[in-house]
């Protein structure tokens, strides 16, 4: 089979964008055809499989680009933690070599589908890790009420919430306290982060859920800070409303069928040593 790959490359790190290449010349001297880009510069085009070469914000960058065409991602790990890039420089070609061999073998993970209204517009934006509402003035509370469909779940008095994926789980859900989730169950994670009633603790929900955030916030004038994967900024008005639902398309990952997804956890995590 002839394949056609994209090649994307975190431009900061030299290392990448050598790699990168080296990785298109070997898929071009197998007839694969290869589009390549920089993460700031790539744009969404149809091919058989996706790789990530940099750190997992590359990665996240890669997934929200790609994801909607249901293109397979995989990540090369170039950077400091790696959750989502399992794959080294030093395993690439033979991960690549297998895919030729024997196919590509994907695992599918749920992604967030988020929507709001952001100076007038209707946004949707898509979510590999998480959502983050906080107040735009750093250190201050905020007040969110969360419904699950036509439920009130509560009202948390908070620096913030995180909305997350189980791939997210490990992120910034973890740092606030928040479950270590199996990568490809269909649920979600409502995380606060330090809430002022210690009796409010985190919450795994249903994917099948439809979750609304209302945030309110009295410093600032008001202003909102919605963040997406730690990447995308949407300054917000007091009493948003967010609306937050799984994605029509699933995330497809590229397995690394040398590594378990608890090898990465033991080896990220210095499980046991």
């Amino acid at each position: 089979m002839n394949y056609s790959a994209a090649v994307i490359y975190n431009r900061q790190k030299p290392s990448a964008k050598k790699l990168a290449s080296d990785v298109a010349l070997w898929l071009k001297n197998n007839k694969c055809r290869v589009y390549i880009s920089d993460s700031h510069s790539v744009k969404a085009r149809k091919v058989d499989f996706a790789l990530s070469i940099g750190g997992d914000g590359t990665m996240l960058k890669v997934i929200r680009v790609f994801s909607p065409l249901a293109v397979p991602i995989k990540g090369i790990n170039l950077g400091s933690l790696g959750f989502l890039t399992d794959t080294d420089a030093k395993e690439v070609f033979a991960l690549l070599k297998h895919i030729f061999d024997y196919g590509i073998k994907i695992e599918k993970r749920v992604l967030l589908n988020a929507e709001f209204i952001y100076n007038g517009k209707k946004i949707k934006t898509v979510a590999a890790n998480d959502c983050v509402i906080r107040s735009l003035a750093g250190g201050k509370m905020i007040t969110v009420n969360v419904t699950a469909d036509k439920d009130f779940a509560a009202e948390y008095k908070s620096d913030g919430m995180i909305l997350a994926t189980p791939t997210g789980s490990t992120a910034y859900s973890l740092a606030a306290g928040g479950p270590i989730v199996y990568p490809n169950l269909p649920v979600f994670l409502v995380t606060p982060i330090s809430p002022h009633m210690l009796t409010q603790r985190p919450m795994i929900l249903s994917d099948k859920n439809v979750l609304t955030f209302c945030a309110k916030n009295k410093h600032n004038n008001g202003k909102i800070l919605l963040t997406i994967d730690g990447q995308e900024n949407y300054s917000l008005p007091d009493g948003v409303r967010v609306k937050f639902s799984l994605y029509k398309k699933p995330l497809k990952l590229i397995k690394n069928r040398s590594k378990s997804y608890f090898d990465t956890l033991k080896k990220k995590l210095n499980w046991g040593i």
